[in-house]
């Protein structure tokens, strides 16, 4: 070999040396993606000789390449070399090898036109098992791209896929990480428990945060209306938009339709939103959403898994924040608050769904109450009724009873539901001795004021009923059927002003505490055999 050949051969190698030696540098040193990769501009930069150098990575969910690095020596040359379309990017990794361009050849030609004819590009796809890791291009205004240095290109190539892979896995660690102490962060708000309103206010300017959006919100499902409904918002400005209100619920009812997160870009109006369903025992909850209006920072696939890890720490928190709002809906006014707040205090809030119990209900009514109607003034019998039925609640709720409902002049009460009581049967009779002892306080009120009160009966039953929250969608109560709920209406029907009468079932449970005096041959409607039922005087201390 000629002595000058063989220089340049030493000369080629020596080259290639230093280029694989300052990637491996790059892949040993970097802490992190964007040091790889800009790491790897500067070096494709300063041994190519060349004015700009950009670095594209492949999305690996998205099929996009992102530009990450533009290094420069002539910021001259920098809009030039940006101006490459996607679809010339696609074409050059189709192609699969390095290809040198002129500018007439890949730009436009108003673009091409201010350029000098020395003017080059020349793009090196980078594979890793015919996988597209990303593209480098590279610009000079002089000299052309000599055969030599294509070469180098493809043994820069064969380090630089390394390294690009070096850098998603340095990305997927991080990313984990960002994931493992968003789920630690949200953890932590569900767990303090806050106010609902307020703990969807802290939840968004979080979620905005660490999805990095402009805006975020959360609509939830109303079940009545079958439709979903604007419940919070981090920018109300947003909302008084109507196009951009419209895409939201665009986006956010195909999140439900599709049952999985959606991500979308809008062009009218101009938005990026991303949208996933909060759906929990196959029940839909809502939605929660972000919102970027700048087209440059669009939601990628990072943020997009930040959300889910979001949602998954709060969908639970927020299901069961509804079902305690539904709970105080329906027992608000049928339980003590002492009684709604032990409810509300257990991890488990299904109480409202329909279950198999045995328990004891309780019915008091007064007697000769459509007389005294007939003799007050309306006012005043109102005045009457709402006395009674007030005192009776306050007699119940000390018991910690539940109260069914009020029918009229009628009080229908639960012993063993929602909460389990295993002394039902006694707790029911007790409260039925208290609500006499205090109706006859109200009685010697009443006659006090020269009004002469309609007296009170009342019936006990006992037995396996289904309770539940019945009803329609305008309106649901809490209560039970079966045929223990009318037995113990029956029985209430047959007791004497001033009587406690209580069932067979229901005196076998408290036989041993209370003085009773059995009633024989008792007939009630709807039952063919006549009963022995029981007349309770006192419960024994």
């Amino acid at each position: 070999m000629k002595e000058a050949e063989l220089r340049k051969q030493l000369e080629f190698n020596q080259k290639a040396l230093d280029i694989v030696l300052a990637i491996d540098r790059i892949r040993d040193v970097s802490p992190g993606p964007a040091a790889i990769f800009s790491g790897l501009a500067h070096v494709m930069c300063d041994h190519f000789h060349v004015d700009v150098c950009l670095l594209y990575v492949a999305d690996r969910e998205m099929g996009t390449f992102d530009l990450k690095v533009v290094q420069e020596r002539d910021q001259t040359w920098r809009d030039t070399a940006t101006a490459l379309s996607e679809t010339r990017i696609r074409g050059a990794m189709h192609e699969g090898e390095i290809a040198l361009w002129k500018a007439a050849d890949v730009l436009p030609p108003d673009l091409a036109s201010k350029l000098p004819p020395s003017f080059r590009m020349a793009a090196l796809p980078v594979f890793m098992d015919e996988k597209p890791l990303g593209l480098i291009m590279m610009a000079r205004n002089t000299p052309p791209f000599e055969d030599q240095e294509v070469d180098l290109m493809r043994i820069a190539e064969s380090q630089i896929d390394s390294a690009i892979v070096q850098a998603y896995t340095h990305h997927d660690l991080a990313q984990r990480n960002r994931e493992l102490e968003t789920i630690y962060h949200f953890d932590r708000i569900r767990d303090q428990y806050l106010p609902f309103d307020e703990m969807l206010d802290v939840v968004l300017q979080e979620l905005c945060r660490v999805v990095e959006a402009e805006m975020g919100f959360v609509m939830l499902y109303d079940q009545q209306g079958k439709q979903l409904e604007m419940r919070a918002v981090t920018h109300d400005d947003l909302l008084h938009k109507v196009a951009y209100y419209e895409t939201m619920t665009q986006v956010a009812n195909n999140a439900i339709r599709r049952a999985q997160l959606v991500c979308e870009d809008r062009e009218v109006p101009q938005c990026t939103i991303m949208a996933i369903p909060l759906i929990l025992r196959n029940e839909i909850i809502g939605v929660f959403g972000a919102v970027n209006r700048d087209p440059q920072h669009r939601f990628t696939g990072d943020h997009r898994r930040l959300l889910k890890a979001i949602v998954s720490q709060m969908d639970t928190a927020i299901f069961e924040s509804l079902e305690q709002r539904r709970l105080r809906r329906v027992l608000g006014r049928s339980v003590d608050p002492h009684v709604l707040d032990r409810l509300l205090a257990q991890p488990n809030v299904d109480i409202l769904k329909g279950e198999r119990v045995t328990l004891t209900v309780l019915y008091g009514d007064l007697r000769g109450s459509t007389e005294l109607a007939q003799k007050l003034k309306p006012e005043m019998l109102v005045e009457f009724i709402n006395d009674y039925l007030g005192r009776m609640a306050q007699v119940l709720y000390a018991y910690e009873g539940t109260l069914d409902k009020f029918i009229g002049d009628e009080v229908m009460a639960l012993f063993g539901a929602p909460l389990p009581q295993p002394d039902h049967a006694l707790r029911a009779v007790r409260v039925g001795l208290a609500m006499q002892n205090a109706h006859q306080r109200l009685m010697a009120d009443w006659r006090a004021r020269g009004i002469e009160p309609a007296a009170l009966g009342i019936g006990i039953a006992t037995g396996e009923v289904t309770v539940g929250e019945f009803g329609c969608e305008q309106r649901t109560d809490y209560t039970i059927i079966g045929h223990t709920a009318n037995l113990g209406a029956r029985i209430c029907g047959v007791a004497k002003a001033g009587e406690v009468l209580v069932s067979p079932e229901t005196y076998a449970l408290i036989k041993d505490s209370v003085e009773a005096t059995p009633v024989s041959g008792v007939h009630l409607k709807g039952i063919d055999a006549a009963l022995t039922v029981y007349s309770v005087s006192r419960v024994l201390d």
